[in-house]
């Protein structure tokens, strides 16, 4: 990251002016210089009493990871270490960024200690943009009295939001990661090469999330890369996402989809993304065990989530950015189909879901009705393929992971004329576990 001086007159105009208002009204700007994200060393501040503190973390603690991709709206989030605000300057040239995201809420512009989300709207579909993000650390001495640091620019990146119009569709999949930091410097490298249009992270990113910390690691830098700046990454929970005590938090650093219509609102973790010929779905088995399940203490309702989420998939099936895509992946963490008739469903109180029997009564005939090639999935730790079949018209490919001594995969696929291929690497072993070439549905 750097700092740039490339405003155009008018936005620096309007900044000095702006931070001439603070500093007359007493605000006291704090002017210390910004901490740019990655930098090994940490700063020292001092006190009123000229004792240093200890050091403090980067002001800006993460590249800016884009996420929730629509036609008209992106979600840009990045972490601070420090209590900051920040925006998002952004525009269809490199040099001029002359649109700014502010992503204020109720009339308040953002302010956390760990996370700064803003969405940047009025999108046109299948178009370039080019952003950075602004970060100014803030101290509130009283209500009336704060500290204002000087603005830090991130470098300038660049995403091409969704749509149909593009002759080639493209996704890499990861799963199951748990936060181990040399599996995640390992598929962040091979997702740069790879190069996909989007990123589905099929569930498990951690074990649990206990605090904000691992969050930032695991899912902000991980394995301390910048791997979503430019290409989205797309978010389907896995059961472990939904535990320890700050998972309710989860939101601040993996927003939830804004869906306009209504009746989908409550579904911020389904999604339906468009590239070119290929459709994306993405639905969320939440649980590993039935809600009853002592392990929940009665904090898990999960049955009516997914039977909901069968309502919110037949619309999503019928809705034109997918009925008119000629290839459709769905992505979901817990298998939906197991060959073995002893398997766990994850509806027993012994053991844990080795499939998700509901999930699969739910959501299953729909999948095969609308003519879904594939559904992907996660979970069991282990890469496995199961082929369509005349009852079951979707072949279901599950990932493994997270030990590199076991097999650490990559899914990765492209809809281009009449097939899409799909591609299982093993990053363990730098080996292909598998390719398969699906025709065109009929739409």
């Amino acid at each position: 990251m750097k700092l740039a001086s490339n405003l155009s007159e008018q936005t620096a105009t309007s900044r000095r002016r702006f931070l001439g208002v603070l500093a007359a009204t007493g605000a006291g700007l704090f002017t210390a210089p910004g901490l740019l994200a990655g930098e090994k060393s940490l700063r020292s501040i001092s006190t009123d009493d000229g004792e240093e503190a200890l050091p403090t973390a980067p002001l800006v603690d993460s590249p800016p990871v884009l996420q929730c991709p629509t036609e008209t709206d992106i979600a840009v989030v990045w972490a601070v270490g420090k209590p900051a605000t920040g925006f998002v300057e952004w525009g269809t040239k490199k040099d001029q960024l002359d649109q700014v995201a502010y992503g204020e809420i109720f009339g308040q512009n953002p302010y956390n200690e760990r996370f700064l989300q803003i969405r940047i709207r009025n999108l046109k579909p299948n178009t370039r943009y080019f952003y950075r993000t602004v970060t100014c650390s803030f101290d509130f001495v009283h209500t009336y009295a704060f500290k204002r640091g000087e603005p830090v620019y991130s470098d300038v990146f660049s995403f091409e939001t969704p749509g149909a119009k593009k002759t080639t569709g493209t996704f890499s999949v990861i799963n199951d990661t748990h936060n181990h930091q040399d599996t995640l410097k390992r598929l962040t490298e091979r997702l740069a090469l790879l190069g996909s249009d989007y990123t589905v992270w099929n569930g498990d990113l951690v074990d649990g999330f206990n605090n904000a910390n691992t969050a930032v690691e695991a899912v902000l830098r991980p394995g301390n890369a910048a791997f979503a700046t430019e290409k989205p990454m797309l978010f389907v929970p896995g059961n472990h996402d939904y535990r320890g005590v700050w998972a309710r938090n989860t939101s601040l650093p993996l927003p939830a989809w804004e869906h306009p219509a209504p009746e989908n609102r409550a579904f911020g973790r389904n999604f339906v993304v468009r590239t070119g010929p290929l459709a994306l779905i993405g639905l969320d088995t939440g649980e590993d065990k039935p809600d009853i399940h002592p392990a929940w203490a009665g904090l898990a309702r999960f049955e009516p989530y997914r039977t909901a989420q069968r309502d919110w998939l037949e619309r999503a099936l019928l809705s034109p950015a997918v009925a008119t895509a000629p290839f459709v992946v769905a992505f979901c963490h817990i298998p939906l189909f197991s060959d073995d008739p002893k398997a766990n469903g994850g509806d027993s109180l012994e053991g844990y879901a080795e499939f998700q029997r509901q999930a699969a009564d739910l959501w299953g005939p729909l999948l095969s009705k609308h003519g879904v090639q594939s559904v992907i999935t996660a979970h069991m730790h282990r890469f496995k393929y199961d082929p369509a079949t005349s009852k079951r018209g979707w072949a279901q490919i599950c990932g493994g992971g997270p030990n590199l001594d076991r097999e650490v995969t990559v899914i990765h696929g492209k809809a281009e004329g009449k097939f899409m291929e799909i591609v299982v690497d093993s990053v363990s072993k730098g080996t292909e576990l598998g390719r398969w070439k699906f025709p065109k549905r009929a739409i």
